[in-house]
């Protein structure tokens, strides 16, 4: 018996927009979370949202269905910010990630401090933290931060991600092994803040 999204999608190969927009519906707050992660701003998240929907519904019926619906979209929601990173990268734009802005409303993104009833020290404490990582992010090289991303933010599978970037299980193994090491040392003078 086929699940009900292996229906919504082979409606929406068909044509059928209300069967693609319930497909989209059930995706569109990951996205839009994953374009805000690798972008860092909110306005540029809704834009690349926007762009990676448009590329979905004009290619859907060419999606051979040989990895999941979500591995796909993964994908080319990665591609897209990537290459609105590569973008702002040769127009020297500055790229700035803003975690601390929707860290309240985003249930997927744990940040290891414990939280219960925060003194206002801890609170200070811990929007320092989120400010060390935001910095720490914005450092990496822009795969290793899709990777970390994908990995420790949204708990994608490292096939998932392999999928994703489109490169070997082994490549996605040690890209995100290389990620944390580069995070971990940019994040070592901060190292107080995340006990």
């Amino acid at each position: 018996m086929a699940s009900a999204e292996s229906v919504l999608v082979q409606k929406s190969k068909q044509g059928d927009v209300e069967a693609f927009e319930e497909l989209i519906a059930a995706y569109q707050k990951k996205v839009l979370n994953l374009a805000f992660r690798m972008l860092g701003n909110p306005a540029d998240a809704e834009d690349a949202a926007q762009d990676i929907f448009v590329r979905v519904f004009k290619s859907i019926a060419n999606f051979n269905e040989e990895s999941a619906f979500s591995t796909w979209l993964y994908k080319i929601s990665t591609n897209v910010c990537l290459d609105i990173l590569r973008r702002r990268k040769r127009q020297n734009e500055n790229n700035m990630v803003s975690i601390h802005q929707y860290s309240s409303e985003d249930e997927e993104y744990e940040l290891p401090i414990e939280d219960k009833a925060p003194t206002p020290y801890e609170e200070a404490q811990k929007s320092e933290a989120m400010r060390a990582l935001e910095r720490a992010l914005t450092k990496l090289a822009e795969e290793q931060k899709a990777v970390i991303i994908m990995r420790d933010i949204h708990g994608l599978s490292y096939e998932e991600i392999a999928a994703a970037m489109n490169c070997s299980l082994g490549t996605i193994k040690s890209r995100i092994n290389r990620a944390r090491l580069s995070l971990r040392k940019l994040l070592e003078q901060d190292k107080e803040l995340f006990l």
